[in-house]
């Protein structure tokens, strides 16, 4: 009830009754006052029993405006107050008439507004009144396909944000294609789907949209899968790769598939790519750890404006029980619960089980101490990110990390830049360093930095940043599971002591550590005894386990200094 109010306070600009601002750009023009009086002459507009519940019947009770030239005649033109039949009458309908009469004589008088000008928005708000927009809100969706209750529920959810959490098979991509498509064919819009990998989005999205929007679809990019509909509206097909690349669209809408195995960055990426329109975002996965989207989820419980929908996998009712009990027979106990039943499980296949968010990051951001040394640990990359993290470690063997550049396709004139502490331009951002190379003790790389790298002339990029001016460095010369042990230490010690904490603002190093996890096998059990080189979360780690090791007094020897 409250998210269709809400819509409908947003829809009139009734920013005098609940403070919610008009989605479309019509932000500080005439009708935002109008409506202020509109919506507290018109016998409640914004009332609760105006949104009891998607099933109920509404009507529309057309009210109308024209504008004529220095405001000497208004007149009807159709504007859409949505009326709940048994709390309407003939009383309170031509009480609103006189409403928008009076009110906009008022307007023009008092505040000599442009004619032209409310002109103009009273014919937007005409042609935003005719869009099929309520069509959902009175529960006729563009496109229904039939769905499961729990399905249905998600897909007529009017939410700015909303996630279903849902176990294997319980159809939740399904769920969110159909939502995605009822976007597309309500409007023209741009929506972008997003999948972990550019495969997932290739062998699994792109034919699921495809086939449900069959006969809608009016042209198909064989080499992104991009969709284009009949209608115009366009529903892009990305991976996470490389979260900055999204940065470039602007959308009416998003799709984070199986959003668990996605990067914190891609969410706030197509976050700030929908603020212009206010459109909706909407995830769609199995749970994964309590990671960086279990965080998230968790905040949305006292948010009014997004919803959480789960599903087991047994909800479904095409599922064999039989299949169901077998997997359970089978399974570890605490994956068959995050696989099947949806719930966010600590997760036994992460490197670093001890880590805890609520422990180890700290609540305000650091503050660089004077005289103790700094570290920077590096893995050098390209296609896959290049990690960069800096670290203050404490007289006692306490390490801070409090800046962090993890990004695709760094050259290095711009990792050192980085390093020296310039501003650097990265993509469609700049940064810049807390602290210049002459705080920095010494800068810690694995040994990919003595390899030959293109971009360096055959050189290695350890040489490279020397000619530079990077000279303190050191290349590790142990292996990954001494680095792990060697952060796993710090992370917690015998002694139940935490000597490894982060600064709030390295978002990208804590999401990584939380999902920084093992291969698994077919029974959910860690598959080996290395880490997962999953290409997202592994980089940093690297670069993290570089710099820890550094300073472990029986490693020492396994250290080449220059």
């Amino acid at each position: 009830m409250r998210n269709i109010t809400e819509r409908r306070r947003r829809f009139f600009c009734c920013a005098g009754i609940g403070g919610a601002a008009m989605p479309y750009g019509l932000h500080d023009n005439p009708l935002t006052l109008l409506s202020k009086g509109v919506a507290r002459r018109a016998g409640g507009l914004a009332r609760p029993h105006f949104a009891q519940n998607l099933t109920r019947p509404y009507w529309p009770f057309f009210l109308s405006l024209k504008t004529f030239h220095r405001g000497e005649a208004i007149m009807s033109e159709k504007v859409s107050f949505m009326c709940d039949n048994e709390h309407s009458d003939d009383r309170q309908n031509i009480g609103a008439r006189e409403a928008v009469v009076e009110r906009i004589h008022r307007i023009v008088k008092d505040y000599h507004f442009d004619m032209k000008e409310l002109r103009e928005s009273a014919d937007t708000l005409k042609r935003l009144s005719e869009l099929p927009e309520f069509d959902i809100a009175r529960d006729k969706l563009p496109f229904a396909p039939e769905l499961f209750d729990y399905q249905a529920e998600f897909v007529r959810s009017r939410a700015r944000f909303s996630a279903f959490i849902g176990g294997v098979r319980s159809g939740k991509t399904f769920a969110g294609a159909v939502k995605g498509l009822n976007r597309g064919f309500l409007l023209p819009t741009t929506g972008a789907v997003i999948a972990p990998t550019s495969g997932m989005a290739r062998d699994v999205l792109v034919p699921q949209y495809a086939e449900l929007a069959e006969g809608r679809i009016a042209k198909w990019n064989a080499s992104t899968g991009d969709l284009f509909l009949d209608n115009g509206s366009k529903i892009l097909f990305r991976s996470a790769d490389n979260p900055e690349r999204l940065m470039g669209l602007t959308l009416d809408w998003f799709h984070l598939d199986e959003a668990a195995q996605l990067p914190r960055r891609v969410w706030e990426v197509l976050v700030n790519r929908t603020i212009s329109t206010g459109g909706p975002g909407f995830l769609t996965t199995t749970p994964r750890g309590k990671n960086w989207l279990y965080r998230l989820v968790e905040s949305w419980k006292d948010d009014p404006d997004a919803q959480i929908f789960t599903a087991k996998t047994a909800d479904n009712p095409l599922i064999d029980p039989e299949e169901i009990d077998r997997a359970r027979r089978q399974l570890d106990a605490r994956y068959f619960r995050q696989q099947f039943e949806a719930s966010w499980e600590s997760d036994s296949l992460r490197v670093y089980e001890d880590f805890s968010p609520e422990l180890h990051v700290l609540d305000e951001p650091w503050q660089i101490r004077d005289n103790w040394p700094i570290y920077i640990g590096i893995d050098f990359g390209w296609t896959h990110p290049s990690a960069i993290i800096w670290a203050q470690l404490s007289p006692d063997g306490r390490w801070f990390v409090f800046d962090e550049l993890v990004e695709q396709h760094l050259r290095l004139e711009t990792i050192a830049g980085a390093i020296l502490g310039d501003t650097v331009s990265i993509q469609s951002r700049s940064f810049r360093a807390r602290v210049p190379y002459s705080r920095v003790e010494r800068v810690i790389s694995g040994a990919e930095g003595l390899q030959s790298r293109q971009e360096a002339g055959g050189e290695s990029a350890l040489s490279a940043l020397s000619a530079m001016g990077i000279t303190r460095v050191a290349i590790s010369r142990s292996g990954i599971l001494s680095g792990i042990n060697a952060v796993r230490a710090k992370l917690l010690t015998a002694e139940s002591e935490i000597r490894l904490r982060f600064d709030p603002r390295c978002r990208r190093v804590i999401d990584d550590i939380a999902g920084y996890g093992y291969q698994q096998d077919d029974g959910g059990a860690p598959a080996g005894e290395l880490p997962l080189k999953d290409g997202i979360h592994d980089h940093s780690m690297d670069a993290l386990r570089y710099m820890i090791e550094s300073v472990t007094p029986l490693k020492l020897a396994q250290w080449r200094f220059g």
